[in-house]
């Protein structure tokens, strides 16, 4: 574990019945930073930047279904926007006038979508490596559907993956892209104790196809809503290699006040290499935009 994820507090809060769990670093009379990880990580994935942002109350949450937080009751499901309303719950439990929010991959999307319904409240957004989802055209909209459907029922033969130690979840997470380092970062919140053997925490309905996704007229409208100044970061060896960078660049466009800019190495370089070189100019950027309101 990092000397960062040794010196954060545990933090949690309660909206609309369900535990958010989460870390929190830095300065707590600072201006506060809410951050939102990717798929199936969770809030360790936020400490190696943690220092670079020491003047600020960084606040990383852990979604629901993921991390320590609490899974959402059986009938309820794991949409990007599924999150807002307790988020913004939990925005308003803090008491602040503005805050400023960084998301990650599929956080980057719930990040995007919580800046709009933040509206003026929201003075900065940092996305990195994420933007929203690939839009899909309506005509697939019914086979999306079906697949949901599916999803669900086969919920019941669902069995947990084990693993016999956490050198074992390293291995599994280095073949999905993590270096070492990350995925034995996140273990200690990825994991729980069963048997002689570890498990994964998060909900497996985070696995499943959503019902609905958004069409590219859809994405657009919510990039256009985006009012807060944002910074896009996309990883030399990430997302843009798999999308191109036009998607970048286009979403970057419609955003009122965006700036793109590239991070070196992979989808998880905020973990790894790319975390000295984007950490002062995200401390920078968002430094800027707090001294701007006011």
């Amino acid at each position: 574990m990092t000397d960062a994820a040794l010196n954060s507090t545990e933090v949690s809060f309660t909206a609309d019945g369900l535990r958010y769990a989460g870390l929190e670093w830095g300065n707590p009379q600072g201006p506060v930073i809410l951050a939102l990880h990717g798929w199936l990580d969770n809030a360790l994935s936020f400490s190696v930047l943690a220092p670079f942002l020491r003047d600020f109350r960084f606040i990383a949450l852990e979604l629901s279904g993921q991390g320590f937080s609490d899974h959402r009751s059986p009938d309820a499901t794991y949409h990007i926007w599924d999150d807002i309303p307790q988020l913004l719950m939990i925005v308003d439990q803090l008491g602040v006038e503005q805050v400023s929010v960084i998301g990650h991959s599929r956080g980057a999307a719930i990040a995007a979508l919580l800046a709009s319904a933040l509206g003026s409240q929201c003075v900065a957004l940092v996305l990195l490596d994420g933007m929203l989802p690939v839009p899909v055209g309506e005509l697939s909209a019914p086979e999306q559907f079906r697949q949901a459907q599916k999803d669900h029922l086969n919920l019941e033969r669902y069995t947990p993956r084990r693993f016999p130690d956490v050198e074992a979840f390293v291995i599994a997470r280095q073949k999905l892209g993590f270096s070492r380092a990350s995925a034995r970062t996140l273990a200690p919140r990825a994991l729980r104790q069963c048997g002689d053997g570890l498990e994964l925490v998060h909900d497996p309905r985070l696995n499943h196809a959503s019902a609905i996704k958004l069409t590219s007229a859809m994405c657009e409208s919510f990039y256009r809503d985006v009012t807060a100044p944002s910074l896009l970061f996309m990883a030399e060896e990430g997302l843009s290699t798999r999308l191109g960078a036009g998607s970048a660049e286009n979403a970057a466009a419609l955003m009122n006040h965006c700036v793109l800019e590239s991070m070196p190495g992979g989808h998880h370089s905020h973990m790894e290499q790319g975390a000295s070189a984007i950490g002062p100019r995200i401390a920078q950027f968002i430094g800027q935009q707090v001294e701007r309101v006011g």
